[in-house]
């Protein structure tokens, strides 16, 4: 299995978002008042939305050759915040855009969880 590509680059960690799934539990009302909860799955993916600043042309390359060659296939990815490696796979392709220079970019991407197993 394939590893995301650790460029240099400025991830921006106000706008990093580590998501559960809104689908994982229904819950219904009951006419006594109480919520009927039903778990609908017992693993809840997190999803994982990053934003990286100040890339440069080469690593923007680097990145969108790793998105071709792995865009519909599970990958490992390392989360910065708490340095843990997920199984995770693309939610959607890479947005990007010139962050304010000439072959400077800021790139979005947005992965989810395919295995409940980690690495710390």
């Amino acid at each position: 299995m394939n590893t995301f590509p650790h460029t240099i680059h400025a991830p921006d960690d106000k706008t990093f978002r580590d998501e559960k799934s809104d689908e994982a539990v229904l819950i219904e009302s009951m006419a006594s008042g109480y919520p009927l909860m039903n778990k609908l799955f017992t693993f809840d993916a997190i999803t994982f939305t990053r934003d990286l600043r100040f890339v440069s042309q080469a690593n923007k390359l680097t990145i969108m050759t790793f998105y071709e060659a792995n865009k519909d296939v599970p990958f490992y990815w390392t989360n910065e915040q708490d340095n843990i490696q997920y199984e995770v796979g693309f939610v959607n392709k890479p947005e990007c855009a010139s962050d304010g220079e000439k072959e400077i970019w800021k790139i979005i991407y947005k992965v989810r969880q395919t295995s409940s197993n980690t690495v710390p």
